[in-house]
């Protein structure tokens, strides 16, 4: 994951900062990092996130679907 790919995907959650580190674990220093691209994404974050948008996607299309 890229860090411009790991900022779009907190901007389409639509937290902050903040309120991501809070979310997977680490803190807004390392946040700041991922997204200016000082510090690679973990791979486990990188998951993390991956799934997120697939669980959102599903559920998406079950939505219109149903």
């Amino acid at each position: 994951m890229t860090a411009q790919e790991f900022k779009q995907e907190r901007q389409r959650l639509a937290l902050t900062i903040k309120a991501m580190a809070e979310r997977i674990g680490v803190s807004e220093q390392a946040i700041w990092y991922y997204e200016t691209g000082k510090r690679k994404v973990p791979q486990p974050v990188a998951l993390l996130l991956k799934s997120q948008q697939l669980y959102d996607k599903l559920l998406a299309e079950k939505e219109r679907g149903a």
